[in-house]
């Protein structure tokens, strides 16, 4: 009995021996001895032997020397480690010669541009580097005709170090030029205010609708008083300052002045206007092409401006008091504000219109005036004889000049809502005599 039992022992253990065995030869034909090669701390591959290893790692560096024309070195300490592995994780030579080209770090010897200590772009070499530099001084320093170049400098504290660098951050001139005019881009927080859009926003600070949206994910155009979004302005690492010199001829405006007649009820132009003619000799500071100072030395003389004398009449004409309707409508429109009005202080009517509506003159006449005026914005004033005059005040731009004669019902500017005003519309004054007279007295 004792020997059946020995014996249904000894078969399980012989099998199991044999189970073993035959997992031991299967993993010696499976496994190796082989290279794991690594970078720092990085796997860069497993290879059959250190000899291959280096050699590929050798066709790589001198593949990225030719390549950039420098010298490379690697970056991270190379580390080879005998190890046992599945034949099935050695790499061939060209996978690991890719792997190698992928994740081992170079490095070369570059010149760094430096602003303020801070490196913002790297060249090859000095040589390089010192023709971005003057690339950027020749850019902003052209003079006009007439100017001469006293200095040009940068503002910030440049300076070139030449040092090694990551392969990958060497660029080339045009880029490194393109670099320090763009700058980075500097976030500003800007509240929107009541009547505010995303494109007059964009316009404002030259930048465009997708930008705004994307930098601050909006979906719509809508926006809210107070919303505070978020926009970002370009800003040149470097600024080249310019200071110039020169001279050059400008015209000198004539005066205009204005003579009453009261014995006469026309105007007239008694002498015309000429400009006159000084040549200016001045110092200007430009920075990255932009004028920022500029002071006058010194100031001479050539030809002097000849006064314009306009005679005005002032004789009344007594039938226009009465209110007899020798006045046409200058626009038609609804009327917004009567004469005497917020207290008695409204000196005319408002006459409601669109931006760009054609003003026509109330009645034939010469204009006596054309441009801005104070609160009245953009104004016309047109006489009419007899002491008579009307003004179209707010205008949107003018179509007249001054002297010119103008027939009833020309235009003569278009509604605009400029100086101290309120939406669109025209403020027409008559005056007489130089007081100013309820115009529905003469409206027609």
């Amino acid at each position: 009995m004792k020997h059946l039992n020995s014996r249904s022992l000894v078969y399980p253990l012989l099998a199991l021996l044999g189970l073993w065995l035959l997992i031991g030869v299967c993993r010696a034909e499976t496994n190796t001895t082989a290279c794991a090669v690594y970078s720092g701390d990085r796997l860069l591959g497993i290879v059959e032997d250190k000899d291959a290893a280096k050699k590929v790692i050798g066709e790589v560096c001198r593949e990225k020397e030719k390549e950039s024309g420098q010298q490379v070195a690697i970056r991270d300490r190379i580390e080879y480690k005998s190890t046992i592995v599945d034949k099935r994780e050695v790499l061939t030579v060209a996978e690991f010669k890719q792997a190698v080209a992928q994740k081992l770090r170079f490095s070369v010897e570059g010149a760094c541009i430096t602003v303020n200590g801070k490196t913002v772009a790297v060249v090859k070499n000095e040589g390089i580097a010192k023709r971005v530099l003057d690339d950027l001084r020749q850019q902003y320093s052209s003079c006009e005709q007439g100017e001469k170049l006293v200095s040009v400098a940068f503002k910030e504290s440049v300076k070139v170090i030449v040092k090694p660098v990551p392969i990958e951050k060497i660029v080339d001139q045009n880029r490194a030029v393109e670099i320090l005019k763009t700058g980075t881009d500097t976030p500003v927080i800007y509240q929107v205010k009541e009547g505010d859009s995303l494109w007059l926003i964009a316009r404002k600070h030259n930048t465009h609708v997708a930008d705004i949206k994307a930098a601050n994910g909006l979906q719509g155009e809508d926006l809210q008083p107070g919303q505070k979004l978020k926009l970002y302005a370009s800003e040149p690492y470097v600024h080249v300052v310019a200071v110039v010199e020169g001279s050059r001829n400008e015209k000198i405006p004539y005066q205009t002045k204005v003579i009453t007649d009261r014995s006469s009820s026309s105007v007239r132009v008694k002498q015309a206007g000429e400009e006159g003619e000084k040549q200016v000799t001045y110092r200007a500071v430009r920075e990255n092409g932009k004028e920022i100072k500029k002071e006058i030395l010194a100031e001479k003389i050539l030809a002097q401006a000849v006064d314009r004398i306009i005679v005005k009449g002032q004789k009344v004409q007594l039938a226009s008091r009465g209110g007899s309707g020798i006045l046409s409508w200058p626009l038609f429109g609804a009327i917004t504000s009567y004469f005497g009005a917020r207290g008695g202080s409204h000196t005319g009517v408002d006459i409601n219109g669109r931006t760009g509506d054609p003003i026509r003159a109330a009645d034939d006449g010469q204009v006596i005036f054309a441009g801005r005026r104070g609160g009245y914005g953009l104004t016309v004033e047109i006489s009419h004889g007899n002491g008579i005059v009307t003004r179209y005040a707010h205008c949107s731009s003018i179509l007249v000049n001054v002297g010119d004669q103008v027939d009833k019902g020309q235009i003569i500017a278009r509604v605009g809502s400029t100086g101290h005003s309120t939406g669109s519309h025209l403020h027409f004054e008559v005056i007489t005599n130089g007081t100013q007279r309820n115009p529905l007295q003469y409206l027609r």
